[in-house]
């Protein structure tokens, strides 16, 4: 099979696949849950380490099962085809269709911002934006990538910029001094929502794992997939947590304590109103980007789980096994959950799915032998161990502390694991 992404382009795959929604969206929302900044700071450097040691893991994974499809290749390969099939389609539905959804739903926030006359309902702008991407994939192919590449390069050339600019030239906001340990001993009773709060974290650095479900069309897999995955996330790690150091001292924590579009509040504070809708307006316009890249991965992670690819004898035809009707299926998909639930909702069922099957899958470490005759002593019994125990610590909390959500996220696996067959045999997929 010829490849046709090198080191680089998976690289930059990661971090498009990263630098989303989260990031412009879950500061001020973490900030009503655990009331400090000192702790929202430390979530967001404790959720990196999190999706850095998962990108190792998962590196691990990649060397030895070098193809497309992600956790429902790994799931399916270790454990059992039942189990991989399901981690595809809630892989489809909940990390692409329904983040596909929160970027929309964001991005008409951001619009809202840069246009305060915009009369239409956040609804109609995000769905107008799903129709809008899905087009340019469904049509236009690799255009379409390659297109949806530059904006995630412009919206990293814009937060890295107002990063840079926070750090050597904002004034921060005077506030009275308190203790290192003050925000943690304000947040550390047992009923502080930690566990919500980690779940939004995880869902920001989601996309850690983007270069996996392109495996099998990366130059050299078994060395490039773990190097992308770990510089994409190391990349995105040092921007996250550095420009919520800026917003954090720059800004009163009661002007962002329950606010989604942060980043705008940021830059009204630091260039004013104007200077305000226009950041927000390039953002609207960079945030397509996100649903660009889900648009591009969502239907290969389907297409694998169908069998088409392992059908493929080489790279065009893998190609063209992605047919449009997927693509258009995740659209259907991401506007139907825009038209039916709420945005911190559509985060927490995320973050509690999102943080579920990589648990499974970086226990999957331990079903296959040594690689290479190397005995991973510290992938086996530091880095695995840390993931899974922090991860389902995350998640039982969330699920303490959310039981709504997280019933819903239940419901939602259920109900494509039963209605998965109907569902394959679609003639029109």
């Amino acid at each position: 099979m010829r490849h046709h992404l090198n080191t680089f382009s998976a690289t930059f795959l990661v971090v498009a696949s990263m630098l989303g929604t989260g990031i412009l969206t879950t500061s001020g929302i973490m900030l009503s849950l655990v009331k400090t900044p000192g702790a929202v700071l430390c979530i967001w450097v404790a959720g990196g380490l999190l999706a850095w040691i998962g990108a190792w893991c998962y590196g691990e994974l990649a060397r030895r099962m070098p193809r497309n499809g992600g956790e429902a290749s790994i799931l399916r390969e270790l454990f059992s085809p039942s189990l991989g099939e399901l981690a595809g389609w809630t892989s489809f539905v909940v990390a692409f269709a329904a983040g596909n959804a929160a970027s929309s739903l964001a991005l008409s926030d951001y619009l809202a911002q840069a246009l305060p006359g915009l009369a239409l309902a956040p609804q109609v702008v995000a769905c107008t934006a799903l129709l809008l991407v899905t087009s340019l994939h469904g049509l236009f192919g690799p255009l379409g990538l390659r297109i949806q590449t530059l904006l995630a390069a412009s919206k990293f050339i814009l937060l890295a910029g107002l990063t840079l600019y926070g750090i050597f030239l904002a004034s921060p906001a005077m506030e009275a001094p308190v203790s290192a340990l003050e925000p943690l001993r304000r947040t550390a009773e047992f009923g502080a929502p930690w566990g919500l709060a980690m779940m939004l974290v995880m869902f920001a650095y989601s996309g850690w794992n983007a270069a996996i479900y392109v495996a099998g069309e990366v130059e050299d897999p078994v060395r490039n997939v773990r190097r992308a995955m770990i510089m994409g996330t190391s990349i995105v790690m040092l921007l996250y947590v550095a420009i919520n150091a800026v917003l954090l001292t720059s800004l009163p924590a009661q002007e962002l304590e329950g606010i989604v579009p942060v980043i705008a509040v940021l830059v009204k504070h630091l260039f004013g109103a104007q200077a305000a809708s226009l950041f927000s307006g390039l953002v609207a316009f960079a945030l397509l980007s996100s649903l660009g890249v889900s648009a591009f991965l969502g239907p290969r992670v389907l297409a694998t789980m169908l069998g088409w690819y392992d059908k493929a004898g080489d790279d065009d035809s893998a190609r063209s096994l992605v047919r449009p009707s997927l693509v258009w299926l995740q659209a259907g998909l991401s506007i139907f959950m825009v038209l039916t639930g709420s945005f911190v909702q559509i985060l927490t069922v995320m973050g509690f799915l999102l943080g579920l099957f990589p648990i499974l899958c970086v226990l999957g470490l331990y079903r296959v032998r040594e690689h290479d005759g190397h005995p991973q002593r510290l992938l086996r019994y530091v880095l695995a161990p840390v993931f899974v125990g922090v991860s389902t610590v995350v998640l039982l909390l969330g699920a303490a502390q959310s039981p709504h959500e997280v019933g819903i996220a239940v419901a939602l696996i259920g109900f494509f694991f039963l209605a998965r067959v109907g569902i394959r045999r679609c003639a029109w997929i």
